[in-house]
């Protein structure tokens, strides 16, 4: 039992340093770009290219994982291209540079596949859902200690400092990552290419993950982008811009253990989903519409809050039926999937925002999640979102 708590708390440890690596300069990022005399729709394709790389990768990489179960490796790999990125905006700060170093920041984040999955396997079967819920939670909780320590020192620093900051991290997760134990029971499996594909065929992972993509869109668009350069705009100072972050990730981190409470639990998958999206488009027509800078302190908690039900419940709900030793692939297929909306919501956003300004830019991103919520209903009903095996239970989240 030690020893297997020693495992949880260290790959949460590594994690904690994964994702601080990974965001403690993403507040910031955008106004930095656009400082830079560099278009909304250029600064779009640079903070999407950190959704293009996932995108390519984590299906290819999901498939690979399930038959060697090389989890610890990648992880080292991950955590240290995390650092390795930043380094790079560090040291070449131009327009081409700064896309392939946030383009090598989402193979980093591919990574994210063997932190998930290797972290269930300290957990019985039936506890997978507590498991993917802890993981998450020290996800949001890395994210959130990068946003406060982004807030606190870039005002006086500079963002380069948080490069520096960034980097280190990397550096010492990926040195914390050496000390993961193999564990001997990750073997690799005898299923076959074309089994493993039918998991990518899988109606249901297929259609929670285009619904976390779309979820991660309105954030990428928002939140991690555009939401900080109009607080700017609204003359919000660099520690403001880290506490309105601070925020989000706290929200999130309320929204993620919300699922796993028996209010929660008995909501469902329908009212879950709905209410997700549903708070999400009042999020963006609220920050489209104010000039109050005040107001982005509430907002950006709502925003994590419903932003947190939808990405804890999607990932739990997607790969909840799917065989064990499928697992992984389901999670790749499902990780990839939902980088359209990473890659695509600062892209789309910066072309709405040169072409018809910031506030019909955050309304149509708020259209966009209201009809998710309007589409819930319907994809249950066209059985999109029911497993094959277990149609009557399907509306049950599992407490963490």
């Amino acid at each position: 039992m030690a020893g297997l708590d020693f495992r949880k708390a260290l790959l949460c440890t590594v994690t904690l340093c994964f994702w601080f690596a990974q965001y403690v300069y993403v507040p910031f990022l955008t106004p930095y770009l656009l400082s830079l005399a560099i278009s909304a729709t250029v600064a779009g394709v640079i903070i999407g290219a950190y959704g293009v790389t996932q995108l390519i990768l984590r299906i290819p990489l999901g498939l690979t994982l399930d038959i060697y179960r090389q989890h610890k490796l990648v992880i080292q790999v991950g955590v240290l291209l995390a650092g390795l990125s930043s380094l790079g905006m560090l040291l070449f700060p131009s327009p081409v540079m700064l896309f392939i170093s946030n383009a090598v920041s989402g193979v980093a984040s591919s990574a994210w596949i063997s932190f998930t999955i290797l972290y269930t396997t300290y957990y019985e079967s039936e506890s997978s859902t507590r498991a993917i819920g802890i993981i998450n939670v020290f996800f949001q909780s890395g994210i959130l200690l990068a946003f406060l320590t982004g807030g606190l020192l870039v005002s006086r620093f500079g963002i380069q400092a948080l490069f520096k900051v960034s980097f280190a991290s990397g550096v010492v997760g990926a040195l914390l990552a050496l000390l993961i134990p193999h564990d001997g029971t990750l073997k690799g499996t005898n299923v076959t290419l074309a089994s493993l594909l039918k998991v990518v065929r899988d109606k249901r992972v297929i259609t929670f993950s285009l619904l976390s993509g779309m979820a991660w869109f309105v954030v990428f668009a928002t939140v991690f982008s555009f939401s900080t350069s109009t607080a700017k705009g609204l003359g919000a100072t660099g520690a403001q811009l880290g506490f309105f972050s601070m925020l989000y990730s706290a929200g999130t981190i309320a929204g993620a253990y919300f699922i796993a409470t028996p209010v929660g639990h008995g909501m469902g998958e329908k009212k879950t989903l709905i209410l997700g999206f549903g708070i999400l488009a009042v999020y963006c027509v609220a920050i489209g519409l104010t000039s109050d800078l005040m107001l982005f302190y509430p907002l950006q908690l709502v925003c994590g809050l419903g932003n947190g039900l939808l990405l804890a419940a999607t990932m739990a709900f997607a790969i909840k039926h799917v065989d064990a030793e499928k697992k992984t692939t389901a999670m790749g297929c499902f990780q990839s999937i939902y980088c359209f909306g990473i890659t695509g919501g600062p892209m789309v956003m910066g072309v709405l925002i040169d072409h018809g300004g910031k506030r019909a830019a955050f309304c149509v991103v708020g259209a966009a999640s209201l009809v998710c919520a309007i589409l819930i209903p319907f994809l249950y009903r066209a059985k999109f979102l029911l497993p094959k095996r277990d149609l009557v239970g399907a509306d049950v989240i599992a407490p963490i």
